[in-house]
């Protein structure tokens, strides 16, 4: 609550606990493993309106901003876990709003930062910020009076640089060289007192395996990391000991430590002894190739684990904040990335995913294995683009712009099957309620109480576009066949199985999928009350799919697997005899499709490598059924119809793709949210009774209705009795 008492509030101290909140694309990472609690940030103000003439020296700085571990404060030694982590997880920039107190002046506060690159793409320069409001009312603080803005020391020299055990001294495990190389791998910054501009991380040998860019989570290279507890040079983590340089194709050794030092010969002799070889065997040289005899024994051996280099995708900020007497209760402290032209001109997450894969591929030399220039042309082409949509359209197709049409195929494939079945339907006569036939498909009598039945059907339903996907059609055809036994007047159970087959076409010439499979199941149907009836169905579908992708002039290719489980609710209550039925019918659909990953082929460059998907759709629906008899006649044409509203809702996804031979990052995947109106009209003709024997004629049609989703169907069956 703010209370207005004619004269604003005023700060210049940060809360102890001060974070109100934190919005955007990102968070403050608390790690109970070292410690750090919720909300991850603290305030310690050791001296209010303090002015610390040893800035380019934390040590003696009494007020910082840090991590919440309540064993420590700003002069905890390094390597203590001081440093609030942040994660960015998208391109929209990270507001954290902190509260504050009056202090009647100015007070520094050293800020001990890390963030964390989770946005799916290479981050080439940050701004950070202070300001008030978030999101699209934040406004940076005016910089014309210092006494009433909180901004950035001048005095200070701002550092953001990679962690100093993979660039520079090696940080805090003594080892006195960083991994890859013995300087800084650092930013320049520039202080424009209410913001940071951070650009070129600048290190030659970052450079020429990473380029100058924060590189993402999804980027990052395999590495090996050794237990060396219990030895000379045992640390407080695993370390470091060889990645992989896939543009190479070999793994390499990092600096393991000063060449001419004693450590790095205790160490080469703790690792032979670990793998029983001699340190000659070990072939060790500063960022030179490692045998492969070693890599197998490291493989194989316990102590040695693969995992990645994650520092490289970490950051460390380091600046003071002048927080003077600001109008108002809070500060709010702005991270925002800044990407490549490609990646920042694009508006769906589905685009930005994309972006920054192909961004990637074409600029991180490490993961050139001789196709980066390839990629870096198509970037040229796409960004010579002068429409945005059409240049964004160019770009999707680089990535698997309909992936929701897996889905959607095993959804229409899933309905055909629930439709096929058939509903229940209640009899009355006489004063009591009895199962019937009808309603269900063709079938004919084959023994006492028991029927056999076929059924078949198509469908055309069409997608329009999502946020993340391109819109698409799907045609689906099934045949079944089965059986049912009448238990009493009021059940039965019956048994199915069948063939679908289908194929959707993504707009735009984009591709296609071809899906097909068996599949088997049952039901069982009950009659109740003076009108009711309902269905319980369940089955099992077995998939195989076949697909095509057009990209960049060329065609790729791709099968896979998959499989369907389904079930379905179904009941009415159907009021009235004689000529007239009516009454309210509901069901409650479910769809689980999984479908296994696969490479594409044929594409050379551009072919992707696409995860294992898993989704459920719902289908919950409700609605009024009739059916008129034209007239009393036991061989009166009988019309019908109903209509339902319908509510589908299925699961997001995020589904790993790569390039093949790349790592694989997040695509965005839309599950179904859509509502659609679904009506159904039909006709019975009885064709007459001979003897035993009896039979009729089903015609009917059905559509599907909505702003997103439009399909309809044609349905014809013929029923008879012996």
């Amino acid at each position: 609550m703010l209370l207005c008492l004619g004269n604003p509030a005023w700060s210049g101290t940060f809360d102890d606990a001060p974070v109100i909140s934190v919005t955007g694309d990102g968070l403050i990472f608390s790690d109970p493993a070292e410690g750090v609690q919720p909300p991850g940030l603290k305030a310690v103000t050791g001296e209010v309106n303090a002015d610390f003439p040893n800035t380019n020296n934390p040590k003696d700085i009494t007020n910082c901003l840090m991590a919440n571990t309540p064993d420590f404060t700003c002069t905890a030694p390094p390597g203590s876990g001081k440093r609030v982590k942040t994660q960015l997880t998208g391109p929209t920039p990270m507001d954290i709003m902190l509260s504050t107190q009056s202090s009647g002046g100015i007070t520094e506060y050293y800020t001990y930062g890390k963030t964390s690159n989770l946005t799916g793409a290479r981050i080439l320069a940050f701004k950070v910020q202070l300001g008030t409001g978030s999101g699209d009312s934040f406004t940076p603080f005016d910089p014309s009076d210092p006494q009433t803005a909180a901004l950035f020391d001048p005095d200070y020299i701002s550092k953001f640089n990679l962690p100093d055990g993979l660039f520079g001294d090696g940080g805090q495990e003594e080892a006195g060289i960083g991994f890859f190389d013995s300087t800084s791998a650092e930013m320049t910054i520039a202080n424009n007192a209410n913001t940071l501009d951070a650009t070129n991380l600048s290190n030659s040998v970052l450079a020429t395996y990473f380029g100058n860019s924060l590189i993402d989570n999804s980027m990052l290279p395999k590495a090996i990391f050794w237990d060396a507890t219990g030895t000379a040079v045992a640390s407080d983590e695993a370390q470091l000991i060889a990645w992989y340089n896939l543009s190479a194709g070999q793994w390499q050794y990092g600096n393991l430590g000063v060449d001419s030092s004693t450590y790095l010969d205790d160490k080469l002799q703790a690792m032979a002894d670990s793998l029983g070889v001699t340190v000659a065997d070990l072939g060790y040289t500063g960022g030179g190739a490692v045998p492969a005899d070693i890599v197998a024994a490291m493989q194989a051996n316990g102590l040695y684990t693969q995992d990645v280099v994650e520092d490289l995708r970490n950051l460390n900020l380091n600046y003071i904040i002048d927080l003077g007497d600001v109008a108002g209760n809070n500060v709010t402290m702005r991270i925002a990335p800044i990407f490549a032209p490609i990646v920042e001109q694009t508006a769906t997450p589905y685009q930005f995913a994309t972006a920054g894969r192909l961004d990637a591929a074409a600029n991180i030399p490490y993961l050139d294995i001789g196709n980066a220039g390839t990629y870096q042309s198509a970037i040229s082409d796409i960004m010579a683009i002068t429409d945005p949509v059409a240049r964004n359209d160019m770009l999707e197709t680089t990535g698997y712009s309909f992936l929701p049409a897996f889905g959607a195929v095993g959804f229409e494939f899933g309905q055909n099957i629930t439709k096929g079945i058939g509903r229940p339907v209640a009899q009355t006569q006489n004063g009591s309620v009895t199962l019937s036939t009808m309603g269900g498909p063709t079938s004919w009598k084959i023994g006492d109480d028991t029927y056999a039945f076929v059924s078949a059907g198509a469908q055309k339903a069409n997608y329009d576009r999502t946020t993340n996907a391109i819109g698409y059609d799907v045609k689906s055809h099934y045949m079944m066949l089965g059986g049912e036994k009448f238990i009493g007047n009021q059940v039965s159970v019956g048994l199915f199985g069948g063939y679908s087959d289908g194929t959707s076409d993504a707009d735009q010439s984009r591709g296609s999928i071809d899906g097909s499979g068996g599949f088997v199941g049952g039901f069982v149907r009950t009659a109740f009350g003076n009108g009711g009836a309902a269905q319980f169905v369940i089955g099992y579908q077995d998939l195989s799919y076949d697909m095509s992708r057009n990209v960049m002039g060329s065609t790729a290719r791709a099968s896979t697997d998959g499989h369907q489980v389904f079930g379905a609710i179904d009941a009415e209550y159907m009021f009235g005899q004689d000529l007239l039925r009516f009454g309210p019918t509901g069901s409650l659909e479910m769809y689980h499709l999984s479908v296994d990953g696969f490479d594409e082929t044929g594409a050379g460059a551009w072919n992707l490598s696409v995860g294992d998907q898993s989704g459920t759709v719902t289908v919950a629906s409700a609605g009024m059924r009739g059916q008129y008899a034209l007239s009393s006649s036991a061989q009166a044409p009988t019309l019908s119809g109903a209509i339902k509203y319908n509510k589908v809702s299925g699961d997001d996804q995020l589904v790993q793709t790569a390039f093949v031979g790349l790592p694989s990052s997040a695509t965005p995947v839309d599950g179904f949210d859509m509502n659609w109106v679904t009506a159904d009209v039909g006709i019975d003709v009885p064709l007459g009774q001979t003897g035993t024997f009896s039979s009729s004629l089903h015609a009917g049609i059905s559509g599907t209705f909505s702003s997103d989703y439009e399909s309809h169907a044609l349905q014809l069956s013929f029923n008879a009795k012996f």
